[in-house]
C-alpha cells in the first residue's frame, strides 16, 4: 500500500526538496526547484549525495518527453548525474563526506541507479560506462546491505539518520531492475522499520541512539524519522515536509509495511525490549579477514567513524592513502600521520589518548522499557571513561513528545566547520557515563576523573539534566530529587548532591556525580506516592561505584556491570529480544510474530510475511 494517497496536498512547497512534489500529480518541476538540487550537487558539498537522490527519483519517474520535467532540466539533470563522484576511488577532490554508515548507501544507491539510467553512456569524472558504474554500485549496495543484516546499524537507533537510510532502501524497491537486490533492500527495510516500532513510546521514536543532536533530542517531534514512523505505523493524512529526504519514503510505489511491525508500534502493554547493534572495532577488523584492505575493512570502520582508535589507525591510513583523501576537509587532521612508520601508529594512539575517538561507533546493548505512558531507553555500560561524541545514551520520555535527559557536557571536537561541533552542551557526551537499566528504573554515574586527551579542551566538572518544565503538568522537587509529569506518566529522580538550577536544566555539581530515574503510571501511583518513594531511596557514590537502595532493590553500578541484590544483571544482550522477536548476534534468521502477523527475513532479505 502507498503512502502517497495519505500525503495531503501543498500547492506551493518551498523546501529543499520541493521538486518532489511533482510525484504527487502531474505537475512540472519548476526550473529555479531543478536549480536549487543542481547547485550543490555540482558543488560536490557535503549531502550532495541527497540532493543527486532526489534528481534520479524525477528522471526514473518520469521519462523523454514526460511531464515532471521540461527536456531542458531532463537535460541538465542528466548532465549532472553523469559528473558526480560516487566513490572515493573516484578522481577529484571535493567537500564531500562519502564514508559514513547513510552516506555509504546513498552514494551506492546514486551510483547503482544513474549506472542502470545511463548504461550505454560515459560518465565524465572517469570515462567509465554506466553499466560499469552500476556493477560498482551494486557491489557496494550488496557488501552494505548483508553487513546491517549481520548486526544492525552502526548508527543505531538514530532518529536522524536512520531517515537517509530510508530514503535510500525506497529507492532502490522502487526502481533496482534486479529482483535480487530489491529482495534484500526490502528485508533491511523491515528490520530498520522493526527497530523503530520496538523502541516506539506514544508513537515517539526517541531511544538512546549512536548519533543524535539537540534539536532532535530535546524536541523528539521535530526528529527526521518522525516523520517517517508516522508514515509507516499512523493512520492520519500527513501533511508534507519538503525540506526532508524522508518524502522518498511518503511516495514511495512499491514497500510494504508489514502489519506484525504496525502492531508492535501500537501495542501499548508494558514491555522491556533489548537489542544490540553494531560492532566492536577489534570484531570489525576481523570480519572480512584482511583488516587493511580499504575497501571492505576500511569502509566497514569507517562507516562506523572508527578513524583515531588504537585498533583501527592502521586501517585508517592504509584507506587514506588509497583513496588519496589528504585534501578532504573532513579528514585534514589525519595528513600529519602521514608522516608516521606503521609500526609506530598504533603505540602513538596509545599514548596521545586523542579526544577524537570519541566518534568511534561501537557496539551497543540497548535497554528500552515501554510503559503505557513513559519509557526510558538506554546504551549499557558504552564505553564509560571514554571519549563521546553524538552519542546519546539515555532517553527518558513521556505524553506529548517530553524528553527529560542527562549529560556531561563536552567541548566540541574542532573549530572549523568541517563538521558538525560536537560534543557540546546537549550533544553527546565528553566522557561518558556508566549506565545501568532495569526495567522502569536507571542509574546513570558520571565519573570524569580519567585520563585527559590529546587535543582535550577544559573539562566540566558535573553533569546536568535537561528538564522541560514549562510543558509538565506536575512537578514537585526537594533539593537532591525532582517527580514531575505529563499525562498519565511521571518519572522520579534522585541524584547523589543537590540539585542546581531549574527551569529547563539541572546541575549537579563535581567530578563525580549520580542519577537515579525510575518511570512510573499515574494510575497506579500518585506524584507525592513517587516522592516518598524516592525518599526511601539512599544513593551514594563510591570510588567506582554507584550504589542504590531503594524499594525495589539494592543496585551496585560499576566498572561496566550492574549488580541487583548481589547478582549481575545481564550485559550483552542477543540481536533483539523481545515478546514480538528474539534472535542472536550474526542470526541465520529473523522471525517476528505477532497475533495479526509474522514477518521472516533472512540473509538474503525478506522470505515471507503476512
Amino acid at each position: 500500500m502507498q503512502d502517497a494517497d495519505r500525503v495531503m496536498p501543498d500547492p506551493d512547497p518551498v523546501g529543499t526538496y520541493a521538486a518532489l512534489a511533482a510525484l504527487l500529480g502531474s505537475d512540472r518541476v519548476r526550473p529555479e526547484q531543478v536549480d536549487a538540487l543542481l547547485q550543490v550537487a555540482e558543488s560536490r558539498q557535503d549531502c550532495a549525495d541527497f540532493r543527486v537522490l532526489v534528481l534520479l527519483a524525477l528522471l526514473l519517474r518520469d521519462n523523454p518527453g514526460g511531464t515532471l520535467l521540461s527536456a531542458a532540466d531532463r537535460a541538465r539533470a542528466l548532465q549532472t548525474v553523469r559528473g558526480f563522484r560516487y566513490w572515493m576511488s573516484e578522481p577529484g577532490s571535493d567537500g564531500m563526506c562519502l564514508w559514513s554508515e547513510n552516506h555509504q548507501v546513498l552514494f551506492a544507491t546514486c551510483e547503482y541507479l544513474a549506472g542502470t539510467l545511463l548504461a550505454d553512456q560515459r560518465f565524465d569524472n572517469d570515462g567509465r560506462l554506466g553499466r560499469e558504474h552500476a556493477g560498482e554500485g551494486r557491489r557496494r549496495l550488496q557488501r552494505w546491505l548483508r553487513l546491517r543484516y549481520r548486526f544492525g546499524f552502526s548508527e543505531w537507533l538514530s532518529p536522524v539518520y536512520y531517515e537517509e537510510n530510508v530514503a535510500a532502501l525506497s529507492m532502490l524497491i522502487d526502481h533496482a531492475p534486479d529482483p535480487e537486490l530489491v529482495t534484500l533492500a526490502t528485508g533491511i527495510l523491515d528490520l530498520l522499520l522493526l527497530d523503530c516500532a520496538l523502541h516506539l513510546a506514544g508513537g515517539v521514536f526517541s531511544p538512546a541512539a549512536g548519533r543524535s543532536y539537540q534539536r532532535q533530542q530535546q524536541q523528539p517531534l521535530t526528529a527526521e524519522m518522525h516523520l517517517v514512523v508516522e508514515a509507516a505505523f499512523g493512520d492520519r493524512p500527513l501533511r508534507p515536509a519538503w525540506d526532508q529526504l524522508a518524502m522518498l519514503f511518503l511516495l514511495r510505489q512499491r514497500y510494504q509495511v508489514p502489519p506484525v511491525l504496525r502492531e508492535i508500534a501500537a501495542s501499548t502493554e508494558p514491555v522491556t525490549v533489548r537489542s544490540s547493534h553494531g560492532l566492536d572495532i577489534r570484531e570489525a577488523t576481523a570480519v572480512f579477514g584482511d583488516r587493511l584492505d580499504p575497501e571492505t575493512t576500511g569502509a566497514l570502520l569507517w562507516g562506523m567513524e572508527a578513524f583515531v582508535t588504537a585498533d583501527s589507525i592502521e586501517t585508517t591510513m592504509a584507506s587514506y592513502r588509497h583513496w588519496n583523501l589528504a585534501g578532504n576537509p573532513f579528514l585534514r587532521g589525519l595528513a600529519p600521520l602521514l608522516k608516521i612508520p606503521r609500526i609506530l601508529l598504533r603505540p602513538l594512539v596509545r599514548l596521545l589518548n586523542p579526544v577524537v575517538r570519541g566518534t568511534a561507533l561501537e557496539r551497543a546493548e540497548v535497554q528500552t522499557h515501554r510503559g503505557r505512558s513513559f519509557a526510558i531507553s538506554s546504551a549499557q555500560h558504552y564505553r564509560p571513561g571514554g571519549f563521546g561524541d553524538q552519542q546519546h545514551l539515555w532517553q527518558a520520555l513521556l505524553p506529548g513528545g517530553i524528553a527529560v535527559f542527562a549529560t556531561h557536557p563536552g567541548a566540541a571536537l574542532v573549530d572549523d566547520d568541517s563538521r558538525n561541533r560536537t560534543p557540546d552542551a546537549w550533544v553527546g557526551n565528553g566522557i561518558n557515563p556508566d549506565i545501568g537499566q532495569d526495567g522502569p528504573l536507571l542509574l546513570a554515574h558520571y565519573d570524569t576523573r580519567v585520563r585527559r586527551g590529546h587535543g582535550e579542551r577544559e573539562r566540566f566538572r558535573g553533569s546536568h539534566l535537561y528538564l522541560p518544565r514549562e510543558r509538565l503538568d506536575r512537578f514537585l522537587e526537594g533539593p537532591d530529587w525532582l517527580v514531575v509529569g505529563a499525562g498519565d506518566g511521571l518519572l522520579g529522580i534522585r541524584t547523589t548532591g543537590p540539585l542546581i538550577g531549574g527551569q529547563d536544566e539541572y546541575q549537579l555539581a563535581g567530578p563525580v556525580t549520580g542519577w537515579l530515574v525510575v518511570g512510573a503510571e499515574l494510575s497506579q501511583q500518585t506524584p507525592q506516592q513517587l516522592r516518598d518513594w524516592l525518599l526511601r531511596c539512599r544513593l551514594t557514590s563510591r570510588g567506582r561505584w554507584l550504589q542504590a537502595e531503594t524499594p525495589r532493590g539494592s543496585y551496585r553500578l560499576g566498572r561496566g556491570r550492574l549488580r541487583r541484590d548481589g547478582r549481575n544483571l545481564p550485559a550483552r544482550y542477543g540481536r533483539y529480544e523481545s515478546p514480538w522477536v528474539t534472535a542472536g548476534r550474526d542470526p541465520a534468521r529473523i522471525v517476528v510474530v505477532g497475533e495479526q502477523g509474522r514477518l521472516a527475513v533472512g540473509p538474503q532479505g525478506r522470505q515471507r510475511w503476512r
